[in-house]
């Protein structure tokens, strides 16, 4: 959110705790959509094109939604599986609109590749907006901080000092 609002895209954030939208403006989304909207189950292959771009970390059901909601041509980056690594979704995205579900891969990236990205981090992520997603702690938080997480209380990054 924070990186493609900062280059100047107009930047749509999905959440399902609607007490995280002042957080996510925050981050530089200009619209917050519901998780309800883009949860329902797919009713037609193709939909209203609604995306110029996805980021998409929650893979599955959702995936497969925004599938269909794509404009001609776009793209979408596949960062997670919150959802499932399942893909209900059918070909006729990729066929009729040119849809290009985009794979991620930092570990067999070749060494400039990864430089140059973590370049384009630097330039382009705004500190404040990187120190507003990081939670620091310890290690002896980490219990506490676990049971937050599997609540969904916990937003954005947690970095654990292990010297702390």
């Amino acid at each position: 959110t924070a990186i493609l609002a900062n280059l100047g895209y107009q930047v749509a954030g999905v959440t399902g705790r609607p007490e995280t939208a002042d957080y996510l403006t925050g981050l530089g989304a200009s619209r917050i959509v519901p998780r309800e909207e883009l949860a329902e189950t797919v009713k037609r292959p193709l939909e209203t094109e609604t995306w110029a771009g996805c980021v998409d970390a929650v893979g599955g059901a959702m995936l497969a939604r925004v599938l269909g909601q794509m404009k001609y041509g776009a793209s979408v980056a596949a960062v997670g599986l919150a959802g499932g690594a399942g893909l209900p979704a059918t070909v006729v995205p990729f066929l009729l609109r040119g849809v290009n579900l985009l794979g991620i891969d930092s570990v067999m990236q070749p060494y400039d590749n990864r430089l140059r990205a973590w370049g384009r981090v630097a330039s382009d992520l705004p500190m404040d907006k990187l120190e507003a997603m990081i939670q620091p702690a310890t290690l002896a938080d980490l219990p506490e901080l676990g049971a937050a997480i599997l609540k969904g209380q916990v937003k954005g990054r947690v970095v654990v000092d292990v010297n702390a």
